[in-house]
């Protein structure tokens, strides 16, 4: 049987179940069902700097919880540590002490250290010829490439899945050691690597734009879509909708929600800025942030804690439940997404598959999956936002609004290896 080795260095040390650890580990839980669309045997493996090694599976466990964080309280010290180091505070003054080559060598170093420490009980992974590698974590993190080479040296098909090229073309939303360090991933890993696959076709020209003008080599490219459906094996922190959120959507004045990460690139100061002026304006409406809190968004979390409007008019919940996120999308009156820089949008087709009408921001992947339910508006403009808003606020619109055909992780799954296949066939010497 053919086998398909899947990292899960970096997502196994994180919490929650949002973006790439999302996509992740839905994935890896498709490809191990017992029929697994997959056809092939699917080992998650981790990255140390000898080479890549085997997750152990502990017996009677669920196919993906190869993948689930451990609770904060029982996590490494290795783990906990490179959660501490990536906070905000600590982030901040480090950035500001030491200057960027400097910060850049320890950053190498430390994640050296802490990923190599994470794997070292694990057995070396056995790859032969024919096997195939799929590496769709964030392996930025981690220096992947010494670890894919010496794959590849044992006739092992390596295929990079590239999500967004964020850092590099808003670097403005990142700190500059994160700009640098993608930078250096993504110019090795496209000299190493067999294909590349993206979650988007947006994602996907972006990146063909960027080799073609920074005259790096890339491989074979192509697209899939992700997928939208719950998960078969909840890895939710809970089963139930809390009162208060369930009160916030249902009851008073229309609700409208913004769920994703709380990041500068997702723009909820500037929603936050929009609703305060339909509220001066005398408008009755509701705003509630979904999302889990990041390093660099500290004043707006300040701003909404301090908010005159907090639990009135105005929600935000940083540990919603998958089942919490799903009455979200069945009860507010439209998802917004405001964001600036995505290389997906996954809450977007979530919403539109549950029948939740959207209202997004002017993006070429928003524009790709929009369908008849989906409002865009100009990503500067308050007012044509406010316009859509009030237009919703004033008429059931999700009442006449067919939802979007559902494409489930297990559709994602079988395409994103009809396509990783395909691009392996069609390299030249494999």
């Amino acid at each position: 049987m053919e086998r398909l080795f899947f990292d899960v260095s970096y997502t196994r040390t994180q919490p929650g179940n949002v973006g790439i650890t999302r996509t992740v580990r839905r994935l890896l839980e498709e490809f191990q069902q017992p029929l697994s669309v997959a056809e092939r045997a699917c080992i998650p493996i981790v990255f140390h700097s000898d080479g890549f090694r085997e997750v152990a599976k502990e017996a009677g466990t669920p196919p993906a919880s190869s993948v689930r964080a451990v609770p904060p309280a029982t996590a490494s010290l290795a783990v906990r540590l490179l959660h501490w180091i990536t906070s905000s505070n600590v982030r901040s003054i480090v950035s500001a002490c030491l200057p960027l080559p400097l910060l850049d060598r320890a950053w190498l170093m430390y994640n050296s250290w802490t990923f190599d420490k994470l794997s070292r009980q694990a057995q070396p992974a056995t790859f032969v010829k024919g096997d195939t590698l799929l590496l769709c974590d964030a392996s930025w993190n981690y220096q992947a490439w010494l670890a894919v080479r010496a794959a590849r040296q044992r006739g092992v098909r390596v295929v990079l899945m590239v999500h967004d090229l964020i850092p590099l073309r808003h670097p403005e939303f990142c700190v500059p050691l994160f700009t640098l360090a993608f930078q250096r991933w993504l110019v090795e890993m496209l000299r190493c690597c067999d294909a590349v696959i993206c979650n988007s076709a947006a994602t996907a020209a972006d990146l063909r734009e960027y080799a073609a003008a920074a005259q790096l080599p890339l491989p074979p490219t192509g697209h899939f879509r992700l997928g939208c459906d719950p998960a078969r094996v909840s890895i939710s922190s809970g089963p139930s909708v809390r009162l208060e959120v369930s009160a916030f959507v249902s009851e008073g004045a229309p609700c409208f929600a913004a769920v994703g990460s709380i990041e500068p690139r997702k723009n909820y100061s500037w929603l936050l800025s929009v609703f305060e002026r339909l509220w001066t304006q005398g408008h009755d409406l509701r705003l509630l942030i979904v999302g889990r809190p990041t390093a660099d968004c500290q004043a707006l979390l300040q701003r909404m804690k301090q908010h005159s409007e907090l639990g009135k008019r105005l929600l935000t919940v940083f540990d919603a439940s998958d089942a919490e996120v799903a009455h979200v999308y069945s009860g507010c009156r439209a998802l917004i997404f405001p964001s600036l820089a995505e290389g997906f949008g996954l809450p977007l087709v979530e919403a539109r598959t549950r029948g939740c009408r959207v209202i997004a921001s002017d993006l070429p992947v928003f524009r790709e999956l929009a369908d008849v339910g989906v409002s865009i508006f100009a990503r500067d403009s308050k007012e044509a936002l406010g316009a859509l808003v009030i237009e919703c606020a004033r008429s059931e619109m999700r009442l006449a609004t067919v939802p979007m055909q559902s494409f489930t992780w297990s559709d994602s799954a079988r395409q994103c290896l009809e396509v990783m296949d395909h691009l392996i066939e069609h390299q030249p010497g494999l």
